[in-house]
């Protein structure tokens, strides 16, 4: 199993709309292929910062929804539409679950 793990740091007021943004993102996340779940959450202290995580059963399924995003417009948009309301570009990070 394979973690899918990026953090979004917004810029001060920006925290609403990133979170609007983030919702569809994560549950066009979930519904992908291979995915078992996807989880939002957002920071208390910074509150913004929020992070998507997600499982998915094989590397295989988590490639493919990389590639998904960076070729479907429809798919990827509100993750690029994200860059403008935060200060640095999302840091995204895959994993393998070992325990």
């Amino acid at each position: 199993m394979f973690l899918r793990f990026s953090r979004f740091r917004f810029k001060e007021g920006k925290e609403a709309e990133g979170l609007d943004i983030l919702r569809r993102h994560s549950a066009a996340i979930k519904s992908a292929p291979g995915c078992r779940d996807a989880w939002l959450a957002q920071g208390q202290h910074p509150a913004t910062e929020c992070i998507v995580v997600a499982l998915f059963e094989d590397e295989d399924s988590l490639r493919r929804l990389e590639g998904r995003l960076r070729s479907d417009p429809l798919r990827g948009g509100d993750f690029f539409s994200l860059l403008s309301l935060t200060t640095q570009p999302p840091e995204v990070v895959q994993y393998e679950v070992r325990s």
